[in-house]
């Protein structure tokens, strides 16, 4: 850390302090308080989303608009309902249900049978620890993303903890970041295909090429654009050799398994398309669409809160882009390789997805996992968290349930 050395664990910085406050027992003191903060308010608000008529259901956001077409099996149970259309995770929780993609009434109750269902581990996952039976599968669902953050957090804090002060900092900021804590406030595929992301990068550090492809497979058959990730494959410099071949096999084979699932939904799921209407634009042009509505809405119109984090999530998501960038074109781990094409897709992602900046955060999160993971290391660390945290306060703002 060079010229914060209060962020570091080390005790032959201050060998000096003996006290339990000072120097660095006081830093540890820090990091228990931080750490207990953080999983006390995230226990906190996935309790405050138990309800006693449908358990954790409203994790998931169930909308009037579909209600009419929901499965069968769902009519008649209590399930909270939210005014409007509800978001994307009452799909994933019906295949759940019923994950039969060619059952009429899967296809009547998703909004689009042949964008969802690509999807489908999730689901499939659910319905299996569910034995079949709808009540059980929906809750076992909702709480797949809090069993996800606890992964993810556990993981996390061991990579950090080494760095003291300043890892507990990082590990903060990133389990509380709005990509995170939306996923598992709306019951979305986003952060458990990240935590099977992860799950391949580890792979790769410890040579097991074939169980790291096997981890990116599922993240595919969880979230599809976890595929971007497979560049982790690649060696950092061409050596050609039986190390090699093995890396570029087991990178095609993991993507295997995405590819035969598409092909069986075109054929399978005729209803429907791919959802990429609105979702890609020239670089960056949603972004300064986005901006400007922000911007003609505070100065001219009744703005929410959305639209004064909007323009600080572009820089905080933008600088979390740029530093990933770099760091994966001098040669960067395979962290920064996984990461890299979600840093590039940031800059051409349309106006569908910067309609709510933090369905950006969510689809870029393995961006925000791999620049979370370099940080560490750098002399500039609290600047650096400080440019990347601007819209912290709306993460933890949205995820605290609001059944008004």
């Amino acid at each position: 850390m060079g010229r914060l050395p209060f962020l570091q664990a080390d005790p032959s910085i201050a060998p000096e302090l003996k006290t339990p406050f000072h120097g660095v027992h006081r830093a540890v003191f820090w990091q228990r308080a931080i750490q207990t903060l953080v999983l006390g308010y995230f226990i906190l608000g996935v309790v405050a989303h138990w309800q006693a008529k449908d358990g954790f259901a409203s994790l998931i956001h169930f909308g009037e608009i579909f209600a009419p077409a929901r499965l069968p099996e769902l009519h008649g149970m209590p399930l909270t309902t939210y005014p409007g259309s509800g978001y994307d995770g009452q799909f994933y929780a019906q295949l759940a249900v019923a994950p039969d993609v060619t059952n009429p009434a899967v296809e009547q109750a998703l909004d689009n049978p042949l964008y969802r269902a690509r999807r489908i581990l999730l689901p499939v996952v659910s319905h299996g620890l569910g034995a079949g039976r709808p009540a059980l599968i929906i809750q076992i669902y909702a709480l797949l993303n809090v069993a996800a953050w606890f992964v993810f957090a556990w993981w996390l804090h061991r990579r950090t903890a080494p760095h003291g002060l300043g890892g507990t900092l990082v590990w903060a900021c990133a389990v509380l970041s709005l990509g995170v804590l939306d996923s598992v406030q709306l019951a979305l595929t986003d952060l458990p295909a990240t935590v099977l992301i992860i799950g391949a990068v580890v792979a790769m550090e410890r040579n097991k090429h074939w169980l790291a492809a096997a981890a990116l497979a599922a993240a595919g058959l969880t979230r599809e654009t976890s595929a971007l990730a497979a560049g982790l494959f690649a060696p950092q410099g061409w050596q050609p050799g039986r190390s090699s071949f093995s890396r570029f096999l087991a990178g095609a084979l993991s993507l295997l398994p995405l590819a035969v699932w598409l092909l069986y939904l075109t054929r399978a799921v005729p209803a429907g398309n791919y959802g990429v209407q609105g979702n890609f634009d020239w670089p960056g042009a949603a972004m300064v669409r986005n901006l400007w509505l922000c911007g003609t809405t505070i100065f001219s119109g009744e703005p929410s809160l959305r639209h004064y984090f909007a323009p600080l999530a572009m820089i905080g998501l933008g600088y979390q882009s740029c530093y990933v960038i770099r760091h994966a074109w001098k040669g960067g781990s395979a962290w920064a390789r996984s990461a890299l094409p979600f840093a590039l897709l940031f800059w051409i992602l349309g106006d569908s997805v910067w309609g709510g900046y933090w369905a950006v955060a969510r689809a870029c999160l393995p961006m925000s996992v791999g620049f979370f993971l370099l940080i560490p290391y750098d002399r500039n660390l609290p600047w650096r968290l400080v440019l990347t945290a601007l819209c912290l306060p709306h993460a933890i703002y949205r995820f605290w349930p609001d059944f008004s």
